[in-house]
């Protein structure tokens, strides 16, 4: 008997066999598709080869144009076209220094913001919440961040009390809240703790952990921690760590210090080296005193070529694979537990 045929068989499969599920396109569609992710971000501080020179103005003028496009879209009635648009900001603010930009419409961004905290869900907030950061990093410990903060504290309050939201949009919100308190706070006092005995105790206890409602993972991880956290409270002892950015150093030599650069180094991810280089801001909150001008000659000295890159980065590569393997046995573990 001839095999039955099924009309529109051969359209409705692909190569493999699988059906094609295929979505007519859309408006929403098209906002995601022609908006650019700042995906052509680079660090300044990172090397770049000579090459032909670039008109500044033209290209900071393009810059701004986006950013202004980005704002709009945060105003978008699409959630996932207001997510990307906030991730592209969060990309643009933490690898450019842009305050100009950012003085002249900080009650614009700070009501977008505060828009898409109260009506975002988990990812959309976080990403707002992240941006909100990054806005008081560009602004600095000045009476506008203080606005900033003022607008959306209770806010993110709010979210924070919420027993309904999700874990991931609670965090994100109390860390915006401790990053904005820290910025525009400017009397802080160093802190000292009187009941060493008790503390020691309690670091002693979590150091040796052996909960078993725990994963395996988890306690190695904790256990790693606070025996690093217990050791410099016992010892006063603290392992110094040498942060590199251009031809400059950061010593890093308590875990106050650290425990700032990491917290930073988490908001401004690969834009942390530029911004400890350009941003008065964190330039005095890790005592570094005012940004280092290079002339032109000595940026082209600095310069590498491709091949002496690669070479460095493959010896990078090695010498961090054999700490790493020292490091990783039963009792240590080279991840972070918070």
């Amino acid at each position: 008997m001839p095999k039955s045929k099924k009309r529109g068989s051969n359209h409705q499969r692909g190569a493999g066999g699988q059906p094609r599920n295929v979505q007519p396109f859309s408006d929403e569609d098209a906002s995601i598709e022609t908006m650019s992710h700042c995906s052509g971000f680079s660090d300044p501080a990172s090397f770049t080869e000579d090459g032909p020179e670039v008109d500044e103005e033209a290209t900071q003028e393009d810059l701004e144009y986006k950013l202004k496009g980005f704002i709009d879209l945060t105003l978008d009635k699409s959630a996932k076209t207001r997510q990307a648009a906030l991730e592209s900001l969060k990309s643009a603010f933490s690898s450019k220094i842009l305050y100009e930009f950012i003085m002249e419409r900080r009650m614009t961004l700070t009501d977008s913001i505060e828009r898409c905290i109260k009506k975002g869900k988990s990812e959309e907030l976080c990403a707002a919440a992240g941006l909100a950061c990054l806005l008081c990093v560009q602004m600095g410990s000045g009476i506008e961040s203080e606005e900033i903060f003022k607008t959306l504290g209770p806010v993110l309050k709010k979210i924070v009390s919420d027993g309904t939201a999700s874990v991931q949009a609670r965090q994100a919100c109390a860390t915006c809240l401790g990053i904005c308190c820290f910025i525009v706070t400017d009397d802080i006092t160093d802190f000292f703790y009187e009941d060493m005995e008790l503390l020691t105790e309690k670091l002693r206890a979590l150091a040796t952990d052996g909960n078993k409602h725990r994963a395996k993972v988890d306690k190695r991880k904790q256990r790693s921690v606070f025996r690093d956290v217990l050791r410099a409270v016992e010892e006063r002892d603290f392992p110094t760590e040498t942060v590199k950015f251009g031809p400059e150093r950061m010593y890093i030599d308590c875990w106050v210090k650290k425990q700032t650069y990491d917290t930073f180094k988490e908001i401004l991810g690969s834009g942390m080296q530029y911004h400890l280089q350009s941003n008065d801001f964190l330039r005095n909150v890790f005592e570094l005193g005012p940004p280092v001008m290079l002339d032109a000659a000595t940026l082209k000295t600095m310069k590498i070529s491709r091949f002496e890159r690669h070479l460095y980065n493959s010896a990078a590569f090695k010498a961090r694979t054999k700490a790493r393997s020292k490091c990783r046995d039963k009792r240590a573990d080279v991840g972070e537990f918070f």
